[in-house]
């Protein structure tokens, strides 16, 4: 039984009352035990950190002297010139017998100030500069040699950072979200069979990130899309165009004059975009036959409550108009009660009232505009849609990133900076997944409805296709990329075979080459006369490359023995290990080969 305190249906006073420091609490717990397994030196590693951090100061400290000399250098050299000009014009103005006592003293102090300022400079200051750079070049050198120890000492720590565990700390919190180690096939199926879900994106949108999970019994899945269209983009070309006129003046004369004009021409044309965003799908059989949209309200985050109080009254009129015109036509738009809900959520395409009524309770609707109007969270940042019975939550605060990076430490070298950001991001992560759910767990009536059970296809395969979509989105992008390509890519899957625990697939990179083109526009000119202005712009055609790659699933059973070596790229991503094959085929032989090297590589002790 979880310790809720009454809150289990209210997300966003259990995140603060409850959450909030168990997670603080966990994630410390997460990275001190991950500390005390990886059985890292760490009085060693503090040592080393403080000695990198000390020549760290001391090269900032050289460097800041250095530079100083070179300021002080490049004045001394633009006096000396100064000085130099003053006794050239001395030395001109007494050639002219000029033998003013200006004359004599320009050639004097200019002589003099060119003469110090140069001398100072050679021989003090580019000693000087020279001596820090030999002093730097030294503190460098040792920097990065003390570094490297101090990195060293953490390699361990870093190798044992993975994503299992992100998903055992969620997991081991005291809320209803639970995640899988990677996508679950009987998850993607409810999804796909029992809520009717169409899992493809399509050739223009790729999965970045992917992992599943569910609130209670039923699933959801967190993806992190990206996105291509094609958009108009509008270039600029100008052309200056001059003529002459004859004139008269008030007096009547005539003359002639020359007039001219910046022309501006500009042409359009079709240019691709890319852009990321995140998706949450859920699927729950509650109001199977509800559809609706809500999309955020616009309060900043800074809001106060006049801002909300004037948001309420305006949609509220506009909540009214739509009532009084569905009577009109005999449809069933009304609006509800509580005025504060239906304006902040304004869910006004809504098809059935019953439904919504149904869902939303009183209790429901108190915990939205909780959400919707809180300062202290990420505010009305969230779209709702739901579509009978999935429903889609996106947000704009993971429009980047939707899962906990622990590759990010690969560079550090100091623990307790790593110990710091670790738990530092581990909140944060838990928190964009937490109020991304929020809308969801707002609804009473979700968590009190089970999913239905669904017999699992008798597949072969290791990964889901949306799965292996994102692990090669974390691969190094250049293997899949055409060489011809300008642009960013999309990248799509198709399974091709599964060979003992060997998944492997064509990679299609879809792309575009870049062409600089210039086209003359037809543009008046005050003259009275069409000038053709060129404008320069670029055309895009798309470009297609095909590759493979194989995955295998990562066991769980530890092994030592032989090392296998293949001569491709691997990589890791959730619980699988990949191999670019290029356009290789692969075999059964490889297949087995494959896997008995990730066996190796993964699982020995």
């Amino acid at each position: 039984m979880r310790n809720t305190n009454g809150l289990e249906f209210d997300p966003y006073d259990y995140y603060k009352g409850i959450l909030k420091q168990e997670v603080n609490d966990k994630s410390t717990e997460l990275i001190e035990n991950v500390t005390k397994n990886a059985n890292i030196d760490l009085e060693l590693n503090k040592k080393l950190a403080k000695e990198t951090q000390e020549l760290e100061k001391k090269i900032a400290e050289n460097n800041s002297k250095k530079n100083i000399s070179n300021v002080i250098g490049t004045i001394l050299i633009v006096l000396g010139i100064v000085g130099i000009i003053a006794a050239v014009y001395g030395v001109y103005k007494l050639y002219l017998h000029d033998r003013e006592l200006s004359s004599i003293l320009a050639l004097v102090i200019g002589l003099i100030v060119a003469i110090v300022c140069f001398v100072l400079y050679f021989a003090v200051l580019r000693k000087n500069v020279n001596k820090f750079n030999n002093i730097l070049s030294k503190l460098n050198k040792e920097y990065n040699n003390k570094k490297n120890e101090a990195w060293q000492t953490l390699s361990t720590l870093r190798n044992n950072l993975n994503f299992k565990q992100y998903v055992d700390f969620v997991n081991s919190l005291n809320t209803t979200i639970k995640l899988d180690y990677e996508v679950d096939r009987k998850k993607v199926l409810i999804l796909t069979k029992a809520y009717n879900l169409n899992f493809d994106f399509g050739d223009y949108e790729s999965i970045l990130d992917i992992y599943s999970g569910t609130i209670d019994s039923n699933p959801f899945v967190r993806v992190l899309l990206k996105k291509e269209e094609m958009r108009n983009t509008t270039y600029t070309g100008t052309r200056v165009v001059t003529w002459t006129e004859r004139v008269r003046d008030s007096k009547g004369h005539t003359r002639t004059v020359t007039r001219s004009q910046t022309l501006v021409a500009n042409y359009t044309a079709p240019a691709p975009y890319y852009q990321t965003y995140s998706l949450i799908i859920y699927g729950n059989g509650a109001a199977p036959k509800l559809t609706f949209s809500r999309y955020p309200s616009g309060l900043p985050l800074d809001h106060d409550e006049k801002d909300v109080e004037k948001l309420v009254k305006k949609r509220t009129a506009d909540l009214e108009e739509l009532t009084e015109k569905a009577i009109k036509e005999g449809k069933t738009f009304t609006t509800l009660a509580n005025n504060d809900f239906d304006a902040l959520f304004y869910a006004i395409d809504r098809n059935n009232e019953t439904e919504f009524r149904l869902l939303f309770t009183p209790l429901a609707q108190q915990n939205m505009v909780e959400l919707i109007t809180a300062t202290d969270t990420y505010g009305d940042d969230f779209t709702f849609i739901k579509r009978n019975k999935l429903n889609f939550v996106s947000s704009n605060h993971a429009y980047s990133e939707i899962t906990f990076n622990y590759n990010k430490y690969l560079n550090y070298y100091d623990y307790e900076l790593l110990k710091k950001d670790y738990i530092n991001d581990l909140n944060n992560s838990f928190y964009s997944l937490y109020f991304d759910l929020a809308p969801i767990l707002a609804i009473p009536l979700y968590q009190m409805n089970e999913a239905p059970l669904i017999d699992e296809d008798n597949y072969k395969q290791q990964i889901t296709l949306q799965e292996a979509e994102a692990f090669v989105n974390h691969m190094n992008l250049d293997l899949f990329r055409h060489k011809a390509t300008a642009t960013d890519q999309i990248l799509k899957l198709k399974r091709i075979n599964n060979y003992n625990n060997t998944d492997t697939f064509n990679v299609t990179s879809h792309s575009f080459s870049k062409f600089k083109r210039t086209t003359l526009v037809a543009v008046p000119c005050q003259n009275g006369r069409i000038y053709n202005v060129p404008v320069d712009w670029y055309e895009y055609n798309p470009l297609v490359a095909e590759s493979k790659v194989a995955i295998s699933q990562i066991k769980e059973a530890n092994k030592t023995g032989e090392n296998i070596e293949i001569k491709n790229i691997k990589q890791r991503y959730h619980n699988f290990a990949s191999c670019y094959l290029n356009n290789d085929d692969c075999n059964e032989e490889f297949a087995n080969l494959f896997a008995k090297y990730v066996d190796l590589t993964y699982n020995k002790i």
